[in-house]
């Protein structure tokens, strides 16, 4: 009971605290421009931008589709898309730092490999936003470039011992079927790029409509607005993405109110139109999803209750 309440309070806070970064930057600069901004987007941007939204929507889906593939034999294709869109909605929706891998009990069947498939999506994202960050802060950060790029190289080099690590035998026994990682890290890391490279391509866009930003400009300023989410602070980066964006894109001379509004704009179409379109199948599977909660955390005290007994039981009893 304790911990719900502290996941909801936590889960609330992160809102309001997103609200609130939005609302400094709604007072910091011309609310009035920044919604005049958005809505003088013109008819070819719009539909340019949402042309990509749903390119990168396409690439998440099959990123989700090759993992759940390559590390599950028990579930039917039928299944997939729902839970894949339910995993948006439940990102904003759900209190809790289980929410997002409710989504596996969408899936009927075993859940022991769509539970890894799940954990790689969320490390790549994560690994490629840290990655860029630290190739891209040296080309700010002159003074700190060697320290920077030297990390940024370690990290490069650890990409390439992971699947190593991931076939010892305390991961195999986990594994539903046979597993190639070295080709699933590399299928998975392409898929992650092309997310990336549709999120430049619609700031590109939408920037362009009503100022001038070069790719590579564009580029260098999305790689620290899609890191806004490493940011636990708020919900999917409300509100840091905002800020985070009239403070880079301002580097390169866009307005303040253009790239607050551009940032706000990407967000409605990339993640809260999926959220909404994923809140309908969160109803219909409702009575699912409560039972995963209760699972989860059932399995959750389970684990540390083993843990804890072991921890306490004397070295002579543990055998070899």
């Amino acid at each position: 009971m304790k911990e719900k309440i502290k996941n909801r309070l936590i889960f609330f806070l992160k809102y309001a605290i997103g609200l609130a970064l939005l609302g400094w930057a709604a007072w910091r600069f011309d609310f009035t421009q920044i919604v005049d901004t958005i809505g003088s987007i013109s008819i070819t941007a719009l539909l340019a931008s949402l042309f990509l939204s749903l390119l990168s929507l396409t690439l998440q889906f099959r990123r989700w589709r090759y993992l759940i593939g390559r590390h599950s034999a028990d579930y039917e294709e039928k299944d997939l898309l729902p839970a894949f869109f339910a995993g948006c909605a439940l990102r904003l929706l759900i209190p809790g730092g289980h929410a997002e891998i409710t989504k596996i009990f969408l899936l009927p069947g075993r859940k022991r490999g769509k539970a890894a498939a799940f954990v790689l999506e969320k490390y790549f994202e994560t690994y490629l936003k840290f990655m860029l960050i630290l190739i891209a802060l040296p080309l700010i950060l002159i003074e700190y470039r060697t320290i920077l790029w030297g990390i940024a190289a370690i990290g490069i080099i650890l990409y390439f011992f992971l699947p190593r690590l991931l076939r010892i035998s305390l991961i195999k026994k986990y594994q539903e079927k046979d597993i190639n990682y070295r080709q699933i890290f590399f299928h998975t890391l392409l898929f992650s790029l092309a997310v990336f490279i549709t999120l430049v391509l619609q700031y590109f866009v939408l920037l362009n409509d009503s100022e001038t930003i070069s790719f590579f400009e564009s580029l260098l300023g999305v790689i620290f607005v899609w890191g806004a989410g490493l940011l636990p602070i708020s919900i999917s980066g409300l509100g840091v993405r905002e800020n985070l964006a009239a403070h880079f894109f301002g580097l390169f001379s866009i307005t303040a109110e253009t790239a607050v509004a551009m940032a706000f704009f990407v967000f409605l179409t990339n993640i809260l139109t999926p959220a909404l379109i994923g809140a309908f199948f969160i109803y219909r599977k409702r009575k699912t999803l409560k039972r995963a909660g209760r699972e989860i955390r059932y399995t959750t005290k389970k684990i540390y209750r083993r843990y804890k007994s072991k921890s306490k039981t004397p070295p002579f009893l543990k055998g070899d």
